[in-house]
């Protein structure tokens, strides 16, 4: 039933299509995949509400529901003014890239607007900017897991990494919003390719580091394991060390530059104070260590609670993703029943990973579900697509793929995300686990592990 040389296959077709028609399929399942999470949006809670917006496009003017975030007008100042980001109360300096990127797409399309006369708000380019900018990101995501995972790119896993990503939990909540909270799983995809591939690049952790200031982690988890293992000279790792400061220590000479030039309102230096004092990141562990007088600003902030704290938001991030961490379970079973041997680096450098995340965000001082999702909610996605490699099967990464974007785009609310599943998506997991035993029992000694 699943067949590594079947030449009616789908993977065998987009093998064999010409590569400009292949892009051409790949943007209508793109947009298939938009519009389906469009026409299913997310209830959002708190600040971020899905709310009526007026567009106008072409000079007609449109009014629908759409996602508003509630600082969406610090990234649109940013994507608007790149120059104008080094100001008193502009929280988002810590991003420059992020928003530099968001800027160029801006400008690209109000010229293009200028040019041939279209006549549309600056709010819908801003609004059109941001969705642009979120679909490269996920393009790029399922290119560096194809990359790290089948070490060239392969067009049937990208399009099944592409799906499963915009599927994902992440993005079912940040598509249609400006932030860069979607750059987190990018940075994790890259981390886990250059830890796979030995490929340290402190220049590259530094630009990822000017989008968001988690590039670090993956930066700090090949500094630590280079070290330890030796296999680094000390002369290698402080170039490293100094190409990853180089993108940084640039962005800060063009905001010092920016405040001799236009004048020292537009070369401010900026700490948003709820890090500072409200979060207090990494500062509360350290003070907890070595300040006796040290009172905290959250009860969580010391060593005796910190633990419970996140052991808390934990549970609450596997409440809210037992479908997820379920089906990767799942496949990772079928993965050690299926294969006669198992080479466990990929697996481990994930797991691995994916804990060391887990322990650096966990003294980072925030107490809310999305920052455990950073870590382990990630892993659980790189798990995935590793177990789908693994098991090589078209017809079981399809299935896979529709039981995640059915769960997924069936759930508009928190409260929804639970086991409680219904009749299609009960189907649909019936459907693979069936196909998997079938298939265990009658093509098993087939199948044989090539990396």
């Amino acid at each position: 039933m699943f067949t590594k040389t079947n030449k009616l296959s789908f993977q065998s077709f987009l093998n064999t299509i010409n590569f400009k028609f292949y892009i051409f399929l790949i943007l209508i399942f793109e947009i298939i995949a938009v519009y389906l999470s469009y026409k299913n949006l997310f209830n959002y809670e708190g600040c971020t509400n899905v709310v009526f917006r007026d567009f106008n496009l072409f000079n007609n003017f449109i009014s629908i529901p759409y996602p508003e975030m509630c600082d969406e007008s610090f990234y649109f100042h940013g994507f608007q003014w790149i120059n104008h980001i080094y100001e008193n109360g502009y929280v988002y300096q810590d991003r420059p890239l992020y928003l530099g990127i968001g800027f160029i797409i801006y400008r690209f399309f109000f010229i293009f607007s200028l040019l041939f006369g279209f006549l549309i708000e600056p709010i819908s380019l801003l609004l059109l900017s941001s969705l642009i900018l979120q679909i490269i990101i996920v393009n790029l995501i399922a290119y560096v897991i194809c990359k790290t995972l089948k070490a060239n790119f392969d067009r049937f896993y990208f399009l099944i990494f592409f799906l499963l990503v915009i599927f994902s939990f992440e993005y079912r909540l940040y598509l249609f919003l400006p932030t860069n909270s979607t750059t987190y799983l990018l940075i994790f995809a890259f981390s886990i390719y250059s830890i796979k591939n030995k490929k340290l690049s402190g220049f590259m952790y530094g630009l990822l580091f000017t989008i968001s200031a988690y590039g670090i982690i993956g930066f700090l988890y090949e500094l630590l394991t280079t070290i330890y293992k030796r296999k680094k000279s000390v002369k290698t790792i402080i170039k490293n060390i100094i190409l990853f400061l180089i993108p940084y220590i640039g962005f800060e000479l063009i905001r010092v530059l920016l405040g001799f030039f236009q004048g020292k309102e537009y070369g401010v230096k900026y700490i948003h104070a709820a890090e500072a004092e409200e979060y207090q990141q990494f500062v509360w562990f350290i003070q907890s260590l070595f300040n006796r007088s040290y009172e905290p600003f959250q009860n969580c902030h010391t060593l005796t609670e910190f633990i419970p704290c996140y052991f808390d938001i934990t549970l609450t991030y596997f409440s809210i993703s037992l479908f997820y961490i379920s089906l990767c379970l799942l496949l990772f079973f079928f993965t050690l029943i299926r294969l006669k041997k198992f080479n466990y680096r990929s697996f481990s450098i994930i797991l691995s990973f994916t804990i060391f995340n887990y322990i650096f965000i966990s003294l980072q001082g925030f107490y809310v579900y999305r920052f455990v999702y950073y870590s382990i909610g990630f892993g659980v996605i790189l798990l995935t697509c590793l177990f789908l490699v693994k098991i090589d099967s078209e017809l079981l990464s399809i299935l896979s793929v529709i039981a995640t974007a059915s769960y997924t785009l069936s759930r508009n609310n928190f409260q929804e995300y639970t086991l409680n599943l219904n009749l299609i998506d009960s189907l649909l997991i019936i459907t693979i686990i069936c196909m998997s035993i079938y298939d265990f029992f009658t093509k098993r000694n087939k199948y044989t592990v090539d990396n």
